[in-house]
């Protein structure tokens, strides 16, 4: 059995997909971090990292894209005629970036349009939707979460603790959307490290498959 340079170094891409969130978040400055929050002069006054930081959801959002296909991949080398866990997890990541993107072009407004226009009430309301773009996310990662943790699980490609974290904070991203708090918050931070664990768990996997297969 063998895979091709691609296949090799789909994993990665989750490592790039984690930590570019980080940087996202690291660099964001439009703001008080609450609904109606951001601020024109904030946005001027740290140009450089709002611009920095739009690129990190870019790149995030190119990352899943390739991840997805790493995900699937990796669950349906077991999966035999029943592909159910492979396809929800990789429609996950792809709604999930479905999301990320919109949460950019909320981002370029606030940056280009009202920041540009000087316009503090446009900011403001506009930040609103900002501020609540991951609910669209959660949506995404819930999904991609349960399928990958049951698939995980139910066909042994994935460690079984690491299959029930997934599953954990699947369920947490979706009450967090449904406002049940701390569910969104904590996905919200763990999803790096979930994305970072991912990567070296499915690469290593990926080996062993490969020196089993012969």
């Amino acid at each position: 059995m063998s895979i091709t340079t691609s296949e090799r170094l789909l994993p990665a891409s989750g490592a790039v997909a984690g930590l570019a969130w980080i940087a996202h978040g690291g660099l964001k400055r439009f703001g008080t971090d609450q609904p109606g929050g951001a601020s024109v002069e904030v946005i001027n006054d740290h140009l450089a990292l709002n611009i920095a930081s739009q690129g990190a959801l870019i790149v995030m959002g190119i990352a899943l894209l390739f991840f997805s296909a790493a995900t699937r991949n990796h669950l349906r080398s077991s999966e035999s005629e029943d592909t159910t866990f492979s396809s929800v997890a990789c429609a996950g990541w792809i709604v999930a970036v479905a999301a990320i993107s919109q949460m950019v072009v909320w981002g370029w407004a606030l940056i280009n349009g009202a920041t540009d226009a000087d316009d503090q009430s446009a900011a403001g309301m506009l930040s609103y939707a900002e501020f609540f773009g991951w609910a669209g996310l959660g949506i995404g990662l819930a999904t991609a979460f349960i399928a990958t943790g049951l698939g995980g699980w139910q066909h042994a490609v994935l460690p079984r603790w690491f299959a029930v974290v997934s599953v954990i904070l699947g369920v947490l991203a979706a009450l967090g959307n449904a406002g049940i708090p701390p569910g969104g918050l904590v996905t919200y931070l763990l999803l790096p490290f979930w994305l970072l664990t991912a990567s070296v768990v499915i690469a290593k996997r990926q080996r062993v498959r490969l020196k089993v297969g012969g």
